[in-house]
């Protein structure tokens, strides 16, 4: 992290207006700001842009390794599920950019690039647990409907969710989405102020089996490791 100091020296401009470039960067998402150090460093924005130019691709091609080996060990559909905070700005959506279809004959045909609020099914409250406070607070003072179901979840209730999210590393839903289905999914964290997207695993109900819950977990949070550590196969 540096200063507006050191960045008004490095770039021998004055510091008022290194102030206003960081504020303008830090509002696009590629600085950030430790408010009790007064410094700054890279942002999401910026380490997602570098990761794109660096690899000469989009991360949700970059997952579908991650996303076939999750299938492959479980017989069950994976999905990247990407965090959209700008779309439009401050809604906080989320949508799936890349999958692997589960090679059984009951499985559910999922649309990629459908952005849904980021509170509703597993994969968007395993981003929302993890980002900043101030995000968590703002979308569970209103929670949105399902798509599916039309119901919302009250205040209360969703606080409530994302606080076992965060002490489970892992967030569960049923039906919200996706009828008779479950969901389980993880954050992929490139930064350590929020998450960049989620993996997820879904499941038809008939077909899940909860003892078999705690290895699906690990084996989605091995995989959004190695993607959050940029060690990918």
């Amino acid at each position: 992290s540096i200063g507006v100091t050191d960045v008004a020296t490095a770039l021998g401009l004055p510091t008022s207006t290194s102030h206003r470039l960081l504020d303008l960067l830090r509002g696009a998402g590629f600085v950030e700001r430790d408010a009790a150090q007064r410094r700054y460093r890279p942002g999401l924005q910026f380490l997602r842009v570098a990761h794109l130019v660096t690899q000469n691709t989009s991360f949700a091609l970059l997952c579908q390794p991650a996303l076939d080996r999750l299938t492959a060990e479980t017989g069950e559909t994976a999905l990247y599920c990407e965090y959209l905070p700008d779309h439009p700005p401050d809604a906080h959506m989320a949508a799936y950019a890349a999958k692997s279809d589960s090679p059984h004959s009951l499985r559910y045909r999922i649309t990629l690039f459908k952005p849904a609020p980021v509170e509703c099914a597993a994969s968007g409250l395993a981003i929302l647990s993890f980002l900043p406070p101030h995000i968590r607070a703002s979308v569970s003072r209103t929670p949105r409907a399902s798509p599916l179901t039309g119901k919302r979840l009250s205040s209360s209730a969703l606080a409530r969710l994302i606080e076992t999210t965060r002490r489970q590393g892992f967030a569960f839903s049923s039906g919200v989405i996706l009828p008779d289905s479950v969901g389980i999914a993880v954050p992929i964290r490139m930064s350590e102020e929020r998450p960049i997207g989620s993996l997820t695993l879904t499941i038809p109900l008939s077909r899940f089996v909860k003892a078999k819950l705690k290895s699906y977990v690990a084996l989605l949070t091995e995989e959004a490791r190695l993607l959050s550590t940029a060690r990918l196969s």
